[in-house]
């Protein structure tokens, strides 16, 4: 591909093309020509590989830069969602944002900018929203060194806790200090660390206010553990001492409470009266009075245990404390942010210890990685006590007895044996609080020989992230690089584990066990490759009529179910390679309880179609393109065929005059764009989908209108199947994917005079298609109506049977209209 860069020096650009995109939107920055910048970061944004935080920054200067506002601090609020420690993207969001939004990003820039008038700056909001101290250090083997900043403070220290007793030095304010000012005083400090095997602790006090704890991992190796013998153990397990659930406690005051009520209720209801399982709370240094005043409570009514910390440890020194209390049994450790349904602990022990060398065991989750229910790897929603409770009944029995072997445990609620920790020891310091530890853990125990696997047979509800969110990703960003030296093949171990999917039977058995709703339903049918934006409208359409709509989109001969609203089923498949198979699929179906069946593909499965009669359900074919299949054509004569639009319905009476067509409007959206002025220069296009005959199309066309009007120049809102080739043309930019919703945000920079649609094989209903079809701005396509519908005031209706040479002729004599 050859792309067109600021000073019009051609770029070749191959499979590093989106290293290209980067440097050329930079350099276009740098000249100024700030549509162009946009247009390369933008398509980097829309391209593969995903976008690293900077091609977020890019497009957000370039966006500032032609005063869309609100587009660049959306970009800066991307960039710090792939990584919150961006600092390109939290200087911009601390100069050009308000409110919150500027603060958290001077809290972000306090520890890691080094630009004095950066710091100053984050200062000085900071000290607007009442905060009176700020710091930052860097960590080093042999020493800590970094700076302290405060408003009014009488002494200012710096103390560091080491196995032997702390060390401590009163900070005195230096006037000649880059941050300091008329009402701000700073100074730098450098704090020598001895060696040690056990991790140190850097404190900074204010009046005798801690205002930060940081936790230093050991900076002297330990020596190789002896303890082999604990290994792989054939000899029974002892359960005489009952598994210790830990669970460290710092914030979110209601999900906490929520986790102990569950906890306590939990063991309660072994009806034995033992204790199947001891509480321990660590107490890290909660900030919140409420919690604190909880948690003791609960440890003077000695319901739990409680360990509290005067300072904050993080996640994994809270938790190496807690272990070191724990000398016996196994452990759980469980998030505060969890709820827990009765016999989690009984149910996760049984399968720990269902053979010899199984070290950790995770259950799944609505929150949890690879673990999560219905769909992995994603944020399932939260639900309710009583859901989580139905969930986890169902699972223990339609799971009973499976156990799936994985890469790894997560720490939501991660099962370890005493054999396992025997060998192991806690958790490695390495790591900053919360993130990949319980990772790296697991993949140590795999090393000594354990297992890690998953119990489908359990479910734990999760919030995901409360205690600190807002750190969440550049924790796990940092972490991520330790991990990644330790264990090199880990990332990509976890991509075949998703490729292959071994959970996925414990989902689908699970899904199909579950309860559904007793509402009734609209079922549609749809095509996962080529009719998935129309089925996904489709259901758009009917959530916002009340109705509810269940997905049936076939992929090859298997059609996966999913209801649109995320409630039950997600996981489900329907075969239909036998009679068993068919059988199985008519009672699912029946359990969607279907009030009508919706057809959106032409060409739908025959065997599917064919059970739908058979259940005598109402079946509606909707026209999405320019054919019918076999399947469709075959059903009963006065089966109406069902139209979205005037043109549609045009096009269904000329190719089947004796069909009985209906017409039944589908909501559009509208496609503002700016007002046509003396910079509209430049061709808009919005292909449905990619395919050849597009491509040709569009060839010929770029070709021909870089010869006729060379100031003209083509925009594809979409991709193609082959971009490169369209880009080398040097008048064709192709922006990348993208969704209906945000067509107008994507040309609106580009300030097109014409818009060109529909012009491919007939498609209707398609989102895409139908949003550009309303566009502000004179439109071209295919008259499907052959006529029937009168074409706006300034667009253009292409006769159907055109020729492409025809077609080409008849949009450059549009575009070049006075």
């Amino acid at each position: 591909m050859v792309l067109g860069t600021v000073s019009d020096s051609p770029a070749y650009v191959g499979s590093h093309s989106h290293v290209v995109l980067e440097r050329l939107a930079a350099q276009a920055l740098t000249a100024q020509d700030f549509l162009a910048a946009f247009k390369y970061a933008d398509r980097r944004c829309r391209v593969g590989p995903p976008s690293a935080a900077h091609c977020y920054v890019l497009r957000a200067e370039a966006n500032w830069k032609l005063e869309r506002k609100e587009a660049a601090l959306a970009d800066l609020a991307e960039a710090l969602v792939v990584d919150p420690s961006d600092l390109d993207a939290n200087r911009r969001m601390l100069t050009w944002a308000t409110g919150e939004s500027r603060r958290t990003a001077a809290a972000n820039l306090i520890g890691r900018d080094s630009n004095p008038a950066v710091l100053r700056a984050a200062i000085e909001e900071l000290r607007r929203a009442g905060k009176r101290h700020w710091a930052a250090c860097t960590i080093f083997d042999n020493h800590v060194t970094g700076w302290v900043a405060w408003t009014t403070a009488t002494t200012v220290e710096v103390s560091l806790a080491t196995e032997n007793g702390k060390l401590t030095s009163l900070l005195e304010p230096d006037p000649f200090h880059p941050l300091a000012g008329m009402d701000v005083q700073a100074t730098a400090f450098l704090v020598r660390r001895p060696p040690s095997r056990t991790p140190q602790t850097l404190t900074l006090t204010s009046d005798g206010e801690v205002f930060q704890v940081r936790r230093l991992a050991p900076n002297l190796s330990s020596p190789p553990s002896l303890r082999t013998d604990a290994r792989r153990s054939t000899a029974p397990r002892s359960d005489a001492v009952a598994p210790t659930v830990i669970v460290p406690v710092y914030g979110d005051v209601q999900a906490t409470l929520d986790c102990f009520d569950s906890l306590i209720k939990a063991r309660a209801s072994r009806k034995s009266g033992k204790d199947s399982f001891r509480i321990l709370a660590i107490d890290d240094a909660s900030p919140e009075p409420e919690l604190r005043r909880y948690l003791n409570e609960l440890a003077a009514a000695r319901t739990i245990d409680l360990l509290v910390n005067p300072t904050n440890l993080g996640f994994v020194g809270a938790i190496n404390r807690a272990l070191e209390n724990v000398p016996a049994g196994d452990v759980v450790l469980l998030n505060a942010d969890t709820v827990v349904p009765p016999g989690f602990v009984e149910r996760l022990a049984t399968v720990a210890r269902s053979a010899p060398n199984i070290g950790t065991v995770t259950p799944l989750s609505n929150n949890g990685d690879i673990f999560s229910f219905p769909a992995p790897n994603d944020l399932n929603p939260m639900q309710d006590h009583e859901k989580i409770l139905e969930i986890d009944r169902t699972a223990s029995t339609a799971n009973a007895g499976h156990v799936i072997d994985v890469p790894s445990g997560i720490g939501f609620c991660l099962y370890i044996t005493r054999a396992c920790l025997a060998a192991l020891g806690g958790l490695s310091e390495n790591f900053e609080r919360g993130y990949l530890e319980d990772v790296d853990l697991c993949l140590r125990a795999r090393a000594e020989g354990f297992r890690n696997v998953c119990a489908p047979s359990v479910y734990v509800g999760h919030h995901g992230s409360k205690s600190f969110q807002h750190e969440k990703r550049s924790l796990v960003l940092r972490n991520l690089g330790i991990l990644d030296q330790r264990f090199p093949d880990y990332r990509r171990e976890c991509r075949a584990f998703e490729i292959a999917d071994p959970l996925r039977p414990a989902r689908t058995r699970l899904d199909r066990a579950l309860t559904w709703s007793s509402e009734p339903s609209v079922l549609i049918l749809g095509n996962q490759r080529s009719f998935a934006a129309v089925a996904e409208e489709r259901a758009r359409h009917l959530g916002q009529r009340g109705e509810r709509a269940v997905l049936l989109m076939r992929e090859r001969d298997i059609v996966h179910v999913r209801a649109a609203d995320g409630t039950s089923p997600q996981a489900v498949a329907l075969r239909f390679d036998s009679e068993a198979a068919i059988a199985e699929a008519g009672e699912t179906i029946a359990r969607l309880h279907p009030e009508r069946v919706e057809i959106v593909e032409p060409d739908p499965l025959p065997q599917l179609v064919a059970l739908m009669r058979k259940l005598d359900l109402p079946i509606n074919p909707w026209l999405t393109a320019g054919g019918l299949g076999d399947t469709l054509t075959s059903l009963p004569d006065d089966t109406p065929l069902l139209v979205s639009s005037k043109t549609a319905k045009a096009f269904a009476e000329t190719r089947w005059p004796d069909r009985k067509v209906v017409l039944q409007n589908w909501p559009t959206r509208s496609l503002q764009l700016p007002a046509i002025s003396s910079a509209s220069n430049t061709l808009a296009v919005v292909p449905s989908a990619p395919s050849p005959a597009s491509l040709r199309l569009l060839r010929e066309l770029a070709d021909r209108l870089r010869r006729r009007k060379p100031s003209r120049s083509i925009v594809i809102a979409g991709a193609t199947c082959d971009d490169d080739c369209l880009m080398s043309y040097g008048n064709v930019f192709i922006t990348g994917a993208v969704a209906a919703g945000e067509i107008g945000d994507v040309l609106a920079p580009h300030h097109p005079g014409w818009l060109l649609t529909d012009f491919e094989e007939p498609t209707f209903g398609h989102p895409l298609i139908e949003t550009a079809r309303q566009a502000a701005i004179p439109v071209a396509y295919r008259d499907w109506s052959t006529g029937s519908v009168k074409a706006r005031k300034g667009d253009l209706a292409i006769p159907a049977d055109m020729d492409a040479a025809g077609f080409v002729d008849a949009v450059l004599a549009w575009v070049e209209r006075p």
